[in-house]
Parts: structure tokens; sequence; C-alpha cells
């Protein structure tokens, strides 16, 4: 077997598969920007999305082995041997399909080189989701080498590519944006996960895992099927695996991912006062921790000023049009203790990131339901920097000019107080954000409401 799995790969299209392959993943990667650079988790979510134009990809190739016999005019003179179909067809259908799905695993271990070196958190279904693909992309090479072989039109491995392209779409937009159809889970496209500590869920890995093996036992059977009974063997075999495919992952974003514990763990500097951050973000602990510092510093301007700092983490999943999350979920800071936000962008601290602690006097991650005062949150932040006005926040303040008005207007009225006046209510109004009251943090600062 291994003398003939050899020659396969030399006589098919097997090398060129690859070589497709590897130029698709490539270009899915370097699309998507640096987010696969630091984490395991991103790394793994694209990779197995790229599935969604890798499986069209080995489709085409397993058509175009399909069509070898009747391409060459052989079909009739290997069909008169004695051997059984099944047993012909073997070789080839291993040699291509595993090629393609061995690629994909090599490829992702190749890519988590870079990841590896930063030391990121790699939880086990994180390493567990390019398995799920190398099915998937088996069951495309054998499912359209049975196409090829039924239909040896060279118009066939585009054919086969461009609707399984299509099909992906149409099942990914399914009820619109943030439909919650189970055909959407036929796609291989799937929603990214919102943060870097959430991690796919076991049944959604199960879903994919059906999926592919739905492909790879319909494929075979419809390949080697001399009569009709496996080839409607075969159509219920796929009929099942992708209806459970459909089922099992749920519909929802919280069906799909979790929260890893793992990836939440604190990892703290060393030195004081404290600064912690996730352990799927520690690779830049070290040049978070000054600035973390320089905005505790400021801080302490405040009566009461945190002792501690540590990255804010969720305690559920993001899930679409949640009304909890206008300000950091429902995670609510331990008492003395700073919760803030990394502000990546590219896998690097936001050189904003000591106004993005200091806005609001440090409570923009505060969890409450009811919101976020971002006038008050704004002034408070720039009287504590002794700025006219806050630059680089991320919180998409800078598209409402009439906001950044009031905020000068309020800044003006609390510098027109006393100097111990002015302490007394920003820390008024700091205190009224993280008791999650519903204060009218603006008029605390202001002096038109009582602390």
């Amino acid at each position: 077997m291994r003398r003939m799995l050899g020659i396969e790969l030399r006589r098919s299209n097997a090398l060129t598969l690859v070589l497709l392959l590897v130029a698709a993943s490539i270009a899915g990667l370097l699309l998507s920007g640096n987010d696969w650079y630091a984490t395991w988790i991103r790394l793994s979510y694209l990779h197995g999305s790229s599935l969604f134009l890798l499986l069209p990809l080995a489709l085409a190739g397993g058509a175009v082995l399909g069509r070898r016999e009747k391409r060459t005019h052989a079909a009739e003179l290997i069909a008169s041997t004695g051997r059984p179909k099944a047993q012909r067809l073997l070789p080839g259908l291993l040699a291509v399909g595993l090629a393609a799905g061995l690629t994909h695993l090599v490829f992702f271990a190749a890519a988590g080189i870079v990841p590896a070196t930063t030391g990121s958190y790699a939880g086990l279904t994180a390493l567990l989701w390019p398995l799920t693909g190398t099915l998937a992309l088996i069951g495309g090479v054998w499912l359209g080498l049975a196409a090829g072989r039924a239909w040896a039109s060279p118009l066939v491995p585009p054919l086969v590519a461009v609707l399984a392209l299509i099909a992906q779409i149409g099942l990914s937009e399914v009820g619109g944006p943030g439909g919650s159809s189970p055909l959407r889970n036929l796609s291989l496209l799937g929603q990214p996960p919102s943060y870097d500590w959430e991690a796919i869920t076991p049944r959604t890995l199960i879903g994919w895992t059906l999926l592919g093996l739905g492909l790879a036992a319909g494929g075979y059977l419809l390949s080697t099927g001399r009569t009709w009974l496996p080839r409607v063997v075969a159509v219920a075999v796929m009929g099942v695996a992708f209806t459970a495919a459909a089922i099992i992952p749920g519909t929802e974003q919280t069906d799909h991912y979790r929260i890893d514990a793992g990836a939440q763990k604190l990892v703290c500097a060393d030195g004081a006062p404290q600064v912690c951050v996730t352990a799927v973000h520690a690779y830049v602990l070290d040049d978070a921790a000054p600035q973390v510092r320089k905005a505790m510093e400021i801080l302490a301007k405040l009566p009461g000023a945190p002792t501690r700092a540590a990255e804010w983490r969720a305690d559920e999943v993001y899930g679409f049009g949640n009304a909890n999350w206008m300000n950091g979920g429902t995670t609510r800071p331990e008492p003395g203790t700073l919760n803030f936000d990394l502000v990546l962008d590219d896998n690097k601290i936001s050189e904003q990131l000591v106004e993005n602690i200091v806005v609001g006097a440090g409570t923009y991650w505060n969890g409450c339901e009811q919101g976020w005062d971002t006038v008050a949150g704004h002034a408070a932040g720039a009287w504590l920097m002794g700025s006219d006005k806050l630059e680089g926040v991320d919180d998409g303040s800078d598209n409402y000019p009439e906001q950044q008005e009031e905020v000068a207007k309020v800044l003006a009225a609390l510098r027109a107080a006393p100097e111990q006046e002015q302490i007394r209510r920003v820390a008024a109004m700091r205190d009224a954000a993280l008791s999650c009251s519903g204060a009218d943090q603006t008029a605390i600062l202001t002096g038109k409401a009582s602390a």
C-alpha cells in the first residue's frame, strides 16, 4: 500500500492541491491582519475559518482526480480488471485526501510557531480545532472525486468549487445579521470570538467533526459504490450527519464559545503597585505595567484611590444584542482594584493607555448596566490629567463633537470651584460611577447635585 500511495502522490494532482491549499491558507492569515500573531485562540479561529475557501479547493481537487480515468480514456480498461472498485480507488482516495488533510495540520503547526514564541496561552480546544478541518478537507476531496467520476466534464471542478462557496455564503446569511438559524452551523465561516479568552465549545467541535465525517463517508460511498444501494446510504448518512452538525452546536454565540478560565487567569508584574493581566495577554505585561502604574499615580490624587490594577475580564460570552454589555458586561471590579482594558491594536497596547484608564477617574470598566456617562467621564479624566480634553480614548466619543463641547463646559465649571471642592466632586463622581447608583455624574462635577 505504501508503494501505491507513493505512486498516486506522484501521478495524481495531490502536489498541486497541496500548493493551492498552502497558498490560500497563507493569503487568509495575511489578509486577516496581525490578530493571530500572539494568541492561539485567534490563530485557531482564523485557521478554522479558512475552510470557507479551502473546502471549495478540496472539492475541485477531488473532481480533477475523479475525471482522470475518463479523461485518459482508460475507464473501460480499468473497469475490466478483477479488482473491486473500492480497492482500485482506495490509493487515490487516500493519497489526495490525506495530502489535503495533513496540509491543514502542518500549516497550523508551522503558523503556531509565532504565538508559541510569545508564550501565549494555548487551550486544549484551540489546539483540537484544526483536527475538525482535516476531516472536512478529506471529505471534500472524496466528495469532489465522486462528482468527477459521475460527470467527467472539465466544467465539474470549477463548478463544484463555486457551488460550495455560494452554498456557504448563503448558509452564513440565513436569518440576516445576528440570525439564529441552525443552518448557519453548516457554513464553515463561523462568527469570530469577541474576546481572546473566548474558546470554542466542545459541542461546536463535535458539530464540525460530524460535518467532516458526513462529507468523508458520503464521498467515499458515492465514489466507490457500484449500485444504487451505497449511493442511497451515502445520501442518508450525509443527511443525518448534516442535521446533527446543524443542531448540536446550538444557535447562539454563547453556545459556540465559552469563557476559558485558564485564558483569564491573572499574571502579575513584579513590583508595586501590583499590575496584572490575563494569561492570554501576558506577552504585553512588561509594556503595560509602567503605563498602568503611571495612571494609578494620577488616580492617587483622589482619596480612596485603587491600590491594585487588573485587566478587565468578562464573566460571560458576548452575545449579539446583549444589553448588559454597555460598560464591561456585568463584571464588577473588586474593592480597591482598578479594572482596565489594554486597548490592543495589532497585539500592541495603545499609546494612550493612560488616558483610557484615567477616563471617568478609572471607572470606565465598572460593569454597570445603565451605561456610561461620556461627558462626566471625559471631564473627570481631563481634570486628572491637567488637560482640556482626553485624546485617544476608545469609547467612540470622537464621533460626537457636541459631547466634546459639553465636556469643555463641565470642565470649566469644575475648575471654577476651590481646589478641595474640585477633589471632592471628582471623588464623588467616581464613587457614584462605581456604585452603579444611576446618579447624575455631570451634575456632581458641576456642583448642581450633592455627593
